[in-house]
Formats: structure tokens, sequence, C-alpha cells
């Protein structure tokens, strides 16, 4: 019986709505239909009976002055009424009070002539109104004026609390320090449950832009509030300015500090350096090699011959010439073979050599010889790269022993991928420590996100920093959101100055400095796990996208190379990338999208790619230990930090931001455990209902990408909030704000 019931009331319900549906599609049609033939008429056949039909009943309402406005809001409100027919009878109470005030405003002139006026010129749907008014004030115009005008001020106040259209204000919130109740009234359904503390305050958090909080509080279903709650009133108010004073007094702006601008920024002798030559190996072990691997491939008639050597720092590389007619598949296919028969674990072969003729095996070096960053910064290759930009990163030594330096600027992100013990975060630190060398805090920033806490944590507290070093997950996030405000900010900028990088920006405006902004990720993989990998892929993607004109660089890394975690659209957004020692070649080729990386005899060994080189280039980079980075720290907050403090060289806007919390509330307890839900989505929940005005579960669930139980929890939270009203069958919540 129960069940049937139900039927019967949802068939009801699909009934009214349909039937509501088809009302509202014919006063709609009719009001859009009059105003259209009115025009039509006007334009060509003004003499016409329908024209004369038209106006004869039209400036009954309105007088001959208001015809044409009275059927452009016929017009206007059936296009209303079609697009929003669920408030199909305010709309029509609306254009009933509109053209009343029209018709106070037209009535202006005729004030002064007396009111046998108004029969000559129709009679006028407020014409009441004016009798009495000039009967009330013994036909004085300017009383009658003024209290018409008060009269549209009033109109045009309720009119615009009806439609909900903000304007500013002061925001409201509550006094957390006493605990407040608003006791129960039988004339107001919104005040018909108490308010717990620190509720009401939740909820005017976001609707403190709208009067219609402080007219509840006043006014409550044509009663006036109590004296408490005015008392309340007046707290909220007080307590608001007082917050608001503070604020603007409190507040800072990013100090521009007048660094000392000499470069390099520091001595590159502080840094360790190693031998200048060639790492020396011993001969006989390079001819045993040679003969074992020429021995090898005549085993499966592979006649080749052995060209030279080339000596690099962790690798070996035997130059071989295939005799002709052998295809150089031939010895690639032997990879296996040749690797046994040369004792080697990691081999590469590859073909050709840049500038010959000839096939490359490499192997590991014997006697490895460690690259220095310190040799690096003062080779002749880096000095000469400083004078065309200031962006250079020491990249290390190439296969035939020259110095590598690419330019950010020209990257201009960079990807790094490579598994622990690789040499990854040491490659990272060697980039970050090129670029502080070359400019000074005035000219680059950094923004550090370090989930690991151990790799960026020694240059906490340097003047390069725009933010404190990011270990949490949520926190990296919103300085990834604040860097692509910051981003959409510099293009207006350059907009506004019409240039079109930051370079002719900083020439027009010597005054307005902009520094280069480089953000540092050292672990990826734990920002995509976080439950946030959507928001993170965006922000990383808009940034690599659009920030090269304002001078916003990344530099991500990650020991996990996955397409989970290097997505196929962070990949495509930074063609220039760097592979370290993979444990896969499934690893290899989701970072370069080639083999190799695998065959990497990692400490330092790497393969860089970027657009403009067809495979990617073999390469060692500089080492640099713990305590180098502890000297060169020392020597820049020295340099630069002597009566600074870290409140000074960190942006306020950035520590805000950081500073801002998650409050988790506990929601509700539901069979054995409980619910809990983050503030911020209750939050987002009260704003999606303010600017669509409908409250369900399923719109939430839409808006806000959350399950179904969960969107239904949240409206349960906000139903004891005060901020919707409790679902009453099918129809549907009322909004209470």
């Amino acid at each position: 019986m129960i069940v049937a019931r139900r039927k019967t009331t949802r068939r009801r319900t699909r009934s009214r709505q349909a039937q509501l549906v088809l009302d509202k599609h014919r006063v709609s049609v009719i009001l859009v239909a009059l105003g259209w033939f009115y025009f039509f008429a006007m334009s060509f056949a003004p003499e016409s009976p329908l024209m004369q039909f038209f106006q004869s009943y039209a400036s009954f309402l309105v007088g001959d002055f208001g015809v044409n406005i009275f059927f452009m809001l016929c017009i206007l409100a059936g296009l209303v009424i079609w697009f929003n027919g669920e408030r199909m009878r305010s709309i029509i109470k609306w254009f009933f009070w509109a053209i009343m005030l029209i018709s106070w405003v037209l009535n202006f002139p005729l004030l002064e002539s007396g009111s046998l006026l108004y029969q000559q010129f129709g009679w006028y749907f407020s014409w009441p109104l004016i009798y009495l008014l000039d009967q009330l004030f013994w036909w004085s115009v300017q009383a009658s004026k003024a209290m018409i005008v008060l009269f549209s001020l009033i109109f045009v106040w309720w009119l615009r609390y009806m439609l909900r259209i903000p304007v500013p204000s002061l925001k409201l919130s509550v006094p957390q320090d006493k605990p407040l109740k608003i006791t129960k009234t039988k004339s107001s359904r919104s005040s018909s449950r108490p308010i717990k503390n620190g509720s009401l305050a939740s909820t005017a958090k976001k609707v403190d832009k709208q009067w219609s909080l402080m007219w509840s509080l006043f006014w409550s279903n044509g009663s006036w509030s109590s004296s408490q709650e005015k008392k309340l009133l007046k707290q909220v108010v007080k307590s608001r300015v007082d917050n608001k004073m503070k604020q603007v007094e409190e507040k800072k702006e990013l100090l521009k500090i007048d660094f000392p601008k000499e470069k390099p920024t520091f001595p590159a002798s502080i840094l360790d350096s190693g031998a200048s030559h060639q790492s020396d190996v011993d001969g006989s072990y390079l001819v045993e090699k040679a003969k074992n691997l020429q021995q090898k491939l005549l085993e499966f008639n592979v006649p080749i011959s052995i060209e030279g050597f080339d000596i690099w720092p962790s690798i070996v590389q035997i130059r071989v010439r295939p005799e002709a007619g052998i295809k150089v598949s031939a010895i690639e296919n032997l990879k296996n073979d040749v690797s046994l028969a040369l004792k080697s674990k990691a081999l590469r072969i590859i073909s050709p050599v840049p500038g010959t003729d000839c096939i490359g095996i490499q192997l590991p070096n014997p006697q490895p010889q460690m690259v220095h960053l310190g040799d690096m910064l003062q080779s002749s290759e880096f000095l000469s790269s400083m004078k065309k930009n200031l962006t250079n990163l020491s990249m290390g030594k190439a296969i035939d022993g020259s110095s590598v330096v690419k330019s950010l600027e020209k990257m201009p992100h960079l990807l790094i991928a490579g598994a622990t013990g690789s040499g990854k975060s040491v490659g990272v630190n060697d980039f970050v420590l090129s670029l502080m060398y070359q400019n000074t805090p005035s000219e680059l920033k950094f923004l550090m996100v370090d989930p690991k806490q151990v790799e960026m944590e020694l240059y906490s507290g340097l003047p390069y920093l725009l933010a404190p070093i990011v270990t949490q997950p949520d926190k990296a996030l919103r300085l990834l959101k604040w860097a692509v405000e910051e981003m959409e900010v510099r293009y207006k900028l350059l907009k506004t100055n019409r240039v079109k990088n930051l370079v002719e920006y900083n020439n027009k405006n010597k005054n307005d400095q902009l520094y280069r902004i480089v953000i540092v990720i050292d672990e990826l993989a734990d920002l995509m796990m976080s439950g946030n990998k959507k928001d993170v892929e965006t922000c990383i993607t808009r940034i690599a996208q659009k920030a090269r004109a304002v001078w916003i660089h990344l530099i991500v890394a990650t020991q996990r190379p996955s397409v989970n975690v290097i997505t196929w659209l962070i990949k495509a957004n930074m063609p220039t990338r760097i592979a370290f020692g993979v444990v896969s070649q499934i690893d290899s080729r989701t970072i370069l999208g080639v083999k190799w990386a695998e065959e990497l005899v990692w400490r330092g060994d790497f393969l860089y790619i970027d657009s403009s080189t067809k495979y990617p280039v073999r390469m060692q980079a500089p080492f640099v230990d713990t305590p180098e980075i502890e000297r060169v720290v020392e020597s820049l907050k020295a340099k630069y930090m002597k009566d600074l403090t870290e409140e000074d060289i960190y942006h306020p806007e950035l520590m805000s931001v950081l500073a801002w919390q998650k409050h988790v509330s506990l929601a509700t307890w539901s069979g054995s455990k409980w619910w809990w839900t983050d503030e911020d989505l209750v939050e987002e929940a009260i704003m999606v209902i303010q600017k669509r005005w409908k409250a369900s579960a399923t719109m939430l669930q839409r808006t806000l990408n959350v399950g179904f139980a969960r969107a239904a929890r949240l409206m349960d939270m906000l139903e004891e909030r005060g901020v919707v009203w409790p679902q009453d069958w099918a129809k549907p919540r009322e909004i209470l704000m």
C-alpha cells in the first residue's frame, strides 16, 4: 500500500512538473509574440487596426509615453520565463511592479500641469497613487515627486533583494569566543532549529556578500526579529569591521631588497675539483676486449675491423666498422652474445657514432672517474655561455670529453626520471646551483617541492626562495595554483605594456623589474598519488604550455616514470627530458619514447633528448656532495642575508596561501564508523548552491565530481547548518541562505 501511494505521488509530481513546463512555455510564447507583433505592426503598418488596438489598451497601463517600453518588457519577461520557468509567478509579479515604476517615472512631467492631463494622455497604471499623493500633500508637486522617488528606491532595493543580486558589503562572521544560540520562533522556518556555535560563521563565510543574511536577521516572514538577534547582528558587524581593519594594517608586500649584483654569486673554488684529464685505462684491457669482440662476431660470420677507442669518465667506447655487405642489424641482433663475450652487464650499441661511419660498442669504464660541478662551472663552455644568457645548466661531459651546457630558457621546461640511486637528485642539485651561480636573488626565485623532506632542505632560508620548501601534497597543489595565477597576472602586464616577453618588459620598465621563477619538484609521483592527480596535471600542463614568455620554468623529477605519473599530456608539453638509469625498457620508453635507459651504468650516467635531437645523447652528470652544497649555502647567506630574516624574503601572499589549513570536521556516525568530510568541500557545495540556486545530491555529485553517497552526506551537513530545508517528498529543497 505504501509502495502504491509512493508511485501515485511520483506520478502526480511528474504530471505537475510537465504541466508547469507547458504553462511556462505558453506564457512565454504569448508575451514574446505580443511584443513582436506590436513592433512588427509599428514598423510596417502604423495606421492599421491592429496597431490602434495595441496602443489603445497598452496606453491604459502606461500611457502614450510608455507603450514601447511596455512591449519591450513583455519580450524580456517572456524570455526570462522560458529559461527560468519554475519562478514564473515571481517574474510576473516583478513585471507588474516594473510597469508600476515606469508609470511613476512617466507621470513626472504631468505633475506640474495638474491631474486633468492624466485623462488627456490616457489612464495611467499609477494614477490612483498619484491622485492620493496630491490629496495628501495638498497638490504639492515637490512633495509628490519626493514620495515617488522614495517609493521607486524602495522598489529597486526590494527587487534587488528578491533577485539576490550581490552588492559590496561588509563580510559577516560570528565571534568564536562566545557560544551563540538562536531561539526557536514559530513564524520563521529558517530559524526553527537552534544554531550551534560556529555554524552561522561557517555558513556566513560564503554568503557574507549578500545583504539577504542581514535582512533575514532583522525581518522574518513579516515580523521583526527579537532583540537578541539584533544584538547578535551588531556583534557580527563590529567583529568583521575590526578584523578587516586589522588585516589592512597587517598587510605586507614583498620587500624590494637591493641585493649585491656581483656575478658569479659564489666562488666556484669552494666546490670540489677533480682531475681535468681523461681517465687512464690499461691498454691491455682495451686490446683484450677488442679481440673478444672481433672473435665473437666472426663466429656468426660478421667480420669487423677495430677503428679505435673513446675513453669517457664512466664509459669506454669501441669503434668498429663492419666489412662490405654486413648489415648493421646483424651486429645489433647479436647484442646478448657480444655482452657475454665481453663480460659486460651494461652494453649499448649505437649506430652510427656521430660524425663517423662506425658503430659504437659502449662498455662500462673499469676505472670510472667522477665529474665535479666545480670543474663544470669553471669550464670555458660554461663561461662563454654565461655571456649569452644566465639560465645555463651544467649537464656534464659528453662522450668526447667536452663539457655540455644547455639553456633552461630554450628548453624551457625539464622532465627528469630515474630510479633510486641513479643520480637523479644529484642532477637536480647541479641545475639549482648552476642557476644560483649566475643569478642574484633579485633576478631568480625558486619554488621547491620536496615530498621526501631531505633533498631540498639544505636550501632553506636562502633569499632565492619565494616560499618555504613545501613537503605536503596539498600545499604543493596550492603552490602550483598560485604559480598559474601569477602566470596570468604577468601576461596581463605584458598585454598592458604591449610587449611579448619579460625581456622587453624589463627593458621598458627599469624601475619595476620582474624576476624569473623556477619551480623544482623533486618527486612528482607523490603529488600524483595524493588524490589530486587531475588538478596537479592541469596546473603543470598550463604552466608548461604558456609560462615560457613570462619566465616561469619547471624542473620536474620522478623515480617512477610510469604513464600514471608522466601522463601523455605532461609529456607532450615537456619535450626536453633526461633519463637516468631505470629498471625496465618500459620505463625508458615512457620517459624518452625509445629504449636504452635501462642499459645505463647509473651513478650520473644519463640520456638527454630535446626537440632538436633525433636520438638521445649520452652524458655523465657532475657530482656535488652535501658538504659542497652546505658551503655554497653558507656563502650565499653570508652575502645576502646580513640583516634579513626569512619573513622578509618570503612572498606574503604565498605565505598566506600555504598557511591556510583544511579543517576536517566529524560529520556523522553511520553504522560502526565515523564519516569524515573536508570543510572546504562543504564550502564549495555552498558556493555551487548559491550560484545555481538549487540544492540536490545529484547536482552536487555532477558539479563536485564526488560519489552519490558523499553528495548525500554533504546535503545532510548543509541541512544541519541551516543552509537548506529538509527534504519534503518530491518537492525541491528550499534554500535558506
